[in-house]
């Protein structure tokens, strides 16, 4: 052995043949010995590399042949045995699932904060309702006689409260009888301060007034209602829906009413059970009053923006015995409005006498 080196680490080899560096036993053949040789030597470069290394090759195809013998459970035919790690599952789900996994996500989490919110409130309510006494005695000794009252008493709506403008006292008394429709304030009827009369419960007098950010949905079953109270700026819209009529009285009606324009529209159209019609293409656009003829039924109109985006809809019940009357005034028909009669009788489009504007989807742009 003398003057021979380790093949391991070139050491030194005593009497014995053993390394006196690394202790490896140089007496037995180098052929015992894989020095610096892997599990993969001598495979292709596209070899799949065995995660589970561990397993005896023996054992492991022992594994498979069980698992062939069972259909392949866990694992399609011919698929190389690996592990998948978590990142590489991810990547082979479709975007579609994927989609799906995050819409439910997302929609957990919504549903988690309304729960949390509806809980809060009910809590709060709780608090108010059992502890309202205690909250009111609390407040008339800390901010006076009084206040706690205020504090424990729901608070009470005022749609008028942040309305800068005002209506001189002094003015002209009148009434107006209206049926369904929409009436223009300083075109219809003048400007001033009303009191409403309805002949049934549910007959609904409606105010959207942007400039001044008034908006009114009253009828005389709702309590707190404001048919008393309807203070009506010049160019507001008042929509009136009801069987018959409801009457709007005033004592201070401006004079300056300023009077309507000529309506460019002549002709009538008609609309039949079954039709749809649009404005642009069946008839020209412009402002109607909708008449009914024979059995009730609905009317559905539909309002689209340049973009061809829907803006507003309506659909109205009218014809005989109807609870929307026979008709209904003042229709703006922009172009590309659709209407349609579902059932009932037919439709007649009638222009309407005076008009407030000619700039028909602007009607609709400032009406909320």
């Amino acid at each position: 052995m003398f003057g021979r080196k380790c093949t391991l680490c070139g050491g030194k080899l005593n009497s014995r043949g053993i390394c006196e560096e690394c202790g490896l036993d140089g007496s037995k053949s180098e052929k015992n010995y894989k020095i610096n040789q892997g599990s993969c030597d001598g495979e292709p470069l596209t070899h799949v590399h065995r995660v589970d290394y561990h397993v005896p090759e023996q054992k492991e195809q022992k594994q498979k042949k069980e698992q062939n013998m069972r259909g392949g459970q866990g694992l399609e035919k011919g698929q190389p045995e690996y592990r998948y790690h978590e990142d590489t599952a991810q990547r082979r789900m479709s975007k579609r699932e994927w989609e799906k996994d995050r819409k439910k996500s997302v929609a957990g989490r919504v549903v988690a904060v309304i729960t949390i919110v509806l809980t809060v409130v009910g809590i709060g309510l709780s608090v108010i309702e059992k502890y309202g006494p205690e909250i009111s005695s609390w407040a008339d000794t800390e901010f006076g006689e009084g206040k706690g009252t205020a504090v424990s008493e729901e608070y009470q709506y005022d749609p008028y409260e942040y309305v800068e403008k005002t209506i001189p006292d002094s003015g002209e008394s009148a009434e107006y009888v209206l049926s369904t429709g929409r009436y223009i304030v300083g075109t219809h009827i003048p400007e001033g301060n009303y009191a409403a009369e309805t002949q049934d419960e549910f007959d609904t007098v409606q105010v959207n007034d942007s400039v001044n950010g008034v908006y009114l949905y009253e009828y005389e079953s709702k309590a707190d209602n404001h048919l008393e109270d309807l203070r009506l700026f010049e160019g507001a819209v008042v929509t009136v829906i009801c069987e018959d009529t409801v009457t709007l009285k005033t004592d201070n009606g401006q004079p300056d009413m300023q009077p309507g324009t000529p309506n460019p529209i002549t002709e009538t159209v008609e609309v039949r059970t079954g039709e749809v019609k649009t404005a642009g293409t069946d008839f020209e656009p412009g402002i109607y009053d909708i008449i009914a003829s024979g059995e009730a039924g609905m009317a559905d109109i539909t309002i689209y923006n340049w973009e061809g985006e829907e803006m507003d809809t309506l659909g109205i019940y009218l014809g005989e015995d109807a609870t929307e009357g026979m008709g209904f005034k003042y229709i703006v028909l922009p172009e590309g409005a659709v209407v349609a009669r579902t059932d009932g009788g037919t439709l007649s489009l009638v222009p309407a006498e005076a008009i407030a504007s000619e700039d028909y989807l602007g009607f609709y742009e400032n009406l909320y």
